[in-house]
């Protein structure tokens, strides 16, 4: 009889193992998938802050490229009571399309800019390569510049 009460406590030791076993392993599947929600829902908020930080600074330059077509077509009036209609021309013209891609950009959000991008990139990539090299060249003098601006607020700060 001990013998039998001792597999059947065994039995239920085994039993009740299992069961906080599974009870632990569903503890950890909820406790991951909760992880797992909140990560999404983080990176949900991060594309959405991105996405609105980015629309912003798209509208902001969309306006000021319509402020240098406003001044190019001013200019043109200028060359042309001064007659010179060829070189107002060409200023209309750089007007015209600045215009258009201020509209462009005002128009247009990010994924449609993306997907007309790569249709661009697919149909003539040597634009496409040009493009990457010259906003290279952009960026590397942008952070350049920023590099001296900082060297020169840091020093005047030392000799104070």
């Amino acid at each position: 009889m001990t013998m039998a009460n001792t597999e059947t406590s065994g039995f239920q030791d085994k039993a009740t193992g299992d069961q906080n076993g599974g009870s632990a392993r569903e503890q950890i599947r909820e406790v991951k998938n909760q992880v797992v929600d909140q990560a999404k829902h983080t990176l949900q908020q991060a594309r959405e802050r991105a996405s609105s930080s980015l629309g912003e600074s798209k509208r902001q330059f969309a306006v000021q490229l319509g402020a240098v077509a406003e001044a190019l077509r001013r200019t043109t009036l200028h060359l042309s009571s001064e007659d010179q209609p060829r070189i107002a021309g060409l200023t209309e013209t750089l007007a015209r399309q600045i215009d258009q891609v201020s509209n462009y950009l005002r128009t247009k959000d990010a994924a449609a800019m993306r997907n007309d991008l790569e249709n661009v990139a697919r149909r003539q990539p040597a634009i496409a390569i040009g493009g990457a090299i010259v906003l290279g060249l952009i960026g590397a003098r942008f952070l350049k510049s920023s590099g001296r601006h900082r060297e020169r607020r840091g020093g005047s700060h030392a000799g104070a």
